[in-house]
């Protein structure tokens, strides 16, 4: 019997709040000031504090054929805690397949960069890691030809963790080959946010 690709699910709950498994505490408007870049400088290195405000929207169900994914779409944007200028500014999709527990993050920043990481999470976990890496055809990066040439990323992950008190943090390593280094250098960036606004539905469910 042929696999059958195409025919997507006869029922569909088009009220994604519902189904989004660990990513349903993210939903909703996050606020912080007490993030950390550890970030690669011709020295060396250097630590940055920062700020920043998280966006997570909910989005209607999607299908690949059989396959059902629910997610939010999302919006980070962080400054410098001394500076109006933009650090930082990153847009994507969380994606959750219920089915199955695989977890997606899809990514790009405005510095000519995309990244699709992978992991699995089940429905009540509080944290969740995935990752992606270069050369990797299904959890892969792709990167502009500067950035690729002198700040090649070779890996990226990025654990989630909602915490107890209510608050939402990361830890995120993006390994960085750089031009002129011969060992491969960690950018890390931790923060911690709190909820300011809670989650409006997705449009199908309004």
């Amino acid at each position: 019997m042929a696999l059958d690709i195409y025919t997507e699910p006869e029922e569909i709950d088009l009220d994604t709040l519902r189904h989004l498994g660990p990513l349903a505490p993210l939903a909703g408007t996050w606020e912080g000031a007490r993030g950390l870049d550890t970030h690669p400088v011709a020295q060396g290195a250097e630590d940055e504090p920062y700020r920043e405000r998280l966006v997570f929207e909910p989005i209607d169900p999607q299908a690949n054929g059989p396959q059902l994914l629910y997610g939010l779409r999302y919006h980070q944007h962080v400054n410098k805690l001394d500076e109006p200028l933009t650090f930082h500014d990153q847009v994507g999709y969380w994606l959750w397949e219920p089915a199955t527990g695989a977890l997606l993050q899809t990514l790009a920043i405005p510095r000519g960069q995309v990244a699709l990481a992978a992991g699995t999470a089940g429905p009540g976990d509080r944290r969740f890691t995935v990752r992606a890496t270069l050369g990797s055809p299904t959890a892969g990066i792709s990167s502009a030809p500067f950035l690729h040439e002198h700040f090649r990323t070779l890996e990226y992950t990025i654990a989630v963790t909602v915490n107890e008190d209510g608050t939402l943090s990361y830890e995120q390593d993006t390994v960085l080959q750089i031009t002129g280094r011969p060992e491969p250098f960690h950018h890390v960036d931790r923060s911690v946010l709190r909820r300011v606004a809670g989650p409006a539905r997705n449009p199908a469910a309004r």
